[in-house]
């Protein structure tokens, strides 16, 4: 299909917005422009068709952290839709591709997004690096084995916890591989919008020690009461905790909040230590376990070199790019990991591993050990002693977690 593909202005911005929804069936406009909208309305890109909309898409300019606590930019992918009447004309390819090279073109090593579909973005040379449990829990059969014993929990209202989140999550980001920024706009819209969390019902509370905070959480309080009996429970939006004492304590706080009975998180890490608290660690239901992060090389040397590893050991790693063969994404690179730091250069040496950029992209954060994509047929070794070698160099301190949503 051929499209004419452009950044679009702000007096387009209706249409475009309007565009993306038809793709999701949503036919809903917002009253006034949202400032998650209309911020980078230069990294926007809409695919025209005699002169209608027909494809969104847009990047957004974000940093992620790395193993070891490196941080790197990276384009964050959003807003992709293409219109019913459009589909399966080679616009969303188009549209991926302008991204990416639009990413590269301003020097971020790496693009990511969060995925509506599990089955679409594999080809375009993205590998799901981080994933993301919901949880929920029944509080009448189990409890916490230990209750905090410093530090103090209080409510603030919704202004007061905006200004201790940003700062707060800052400190909580660099300290996780695998978290991804949030700008001034997304605190306005995605943090805590009204049509998500309703007003009457949503709750900030902090956890401080000596007057320092520690963590805090955004939570509502959802469901009614049924012939006298409470069905309510509470549903965690965001959760930030600096330290374990603060994680510990945040929780026991929501475990104990009257007339409810049930405890949800949407967007919790998979290492969570929220079942060792309890008595009964079974109570803690998975609902759902998916991807979340979703990430595709784009410089491979300044990734790969960007993060440190759980072994010193060096590999010889073949990149394919089947999507774009970018030059910068595909070779064969050294990666070297000693007490100095990590390292990345090409070589002409024999591959060790031998694997495709979405590939790459679903282990360079430690959330998935290379064996598992070798047994999987996604990655060819040379011998046996790669296997146990690379898991050990990709190896990460704890699961890699993402926290924002974009």
């Amino acid at each position: 299909m051929d499209m004419e593909l452009r950044a679009i202005g702000e007096e387009e911005l209706d249409a475009f917005m309007l565009a993306d929804g038809y793709g999701f069936g949503d036919r809903g406009l917002p009253e006034e422009h949202m400032a998650w909208a209309v911020d980078e309305i230069d990294r926007t890109v809409a695919g025209f068709v005699d002169g209608q909309i027909v494809a969104t898409g847009r990047n957004y300019s974000l940093e992620i952290t790395m193993p070891g606590g490196g941080v790197l930019p990276a384009g964050g992918v959003s807003w992709i839709s293409t219109r019913p009447t459009h589909r399966r004309r080679g616009a969303l390819r188009q549209i991926m591709t302008y991204l990416v090279l639009e990413s590269r073109d301003r020097g971020e090593p790496m693009s990511l997004l969060t995925a509506s579909e599990g089955g679409i973005y594999s080809r375009f040379g993205y590998g799901v690096a981080t994933e993301k449990a919901s949880l929920a829990v029944g509080k009448s059969v189990t409890e916490f084995r230990t209750a905090p014993t410093v530090g103090t929990v209080r409510i603030v209202e919704s202004g007061v916890g905006a200004e201790i989140g940003r700062p707060l999550f800052e400190q909580v980001r660099l300290a996780r591989a695998g978290a991804v920024s949030r700008s001034d706009a997304w605190w306005i819209d995605e943090w805590a919008p009204k049509e998500l969390i309703d007003p009457r019902r949503r709750f900030d509370v902090v956890y401080e020690v000596d007057g320092e905070v520690e963590g805090s959480v955004v939570y509502s309080i959802d469901g009614e009461w049924n012939d006298g009996f409470t069905k309510k429970f509470v549903a965690v939006r965001d959760f930030l905790a600096t330290t374990d004492r603060a994680e510990h304590a945040l929780w026991h706080y929501l475990f104990n909040i009257d007339q409810t009975v049930e405890v949800r998180a949407w967007n919790t890490p998979v290492d969570s230590a929220l079942p060792w608290q309890l008595t009964d660690a079974r109570e803690v239901r998975t609902v759902s376990r998916r991807d979340w992060l979703w990430l595709r090389p784009i410089d491979t040397a300044t990734l790969l070199a960007s993060r440190s590893y759980g072994a010193h050991d060096d590999l010889v790693i073949d990149v394919a790019d089947p999507f774009l063969d970018l030059e910068e994404t595909v070779g064969c690179f050294l990666v070297m990991s000693e007490a100095g730091g990590s390292s990345c250069e090409r070589t002409d040496r024999e591959p060790d591993l031998r694997l495709d950029a979405d590939a790459l992209g679903a282990v360079l954060l430690g959330g998935f050990a290379p064996s598992v994509l070798i047994r999987a047929g996604r990655i060819a070794v040379r011998d046996d002693d790669v296997v146990r070698r690379a898991d050990a160099m990709f190896r990460a301190e704890r699961a890699p977690f993402g926290f924002t949503w974009f």
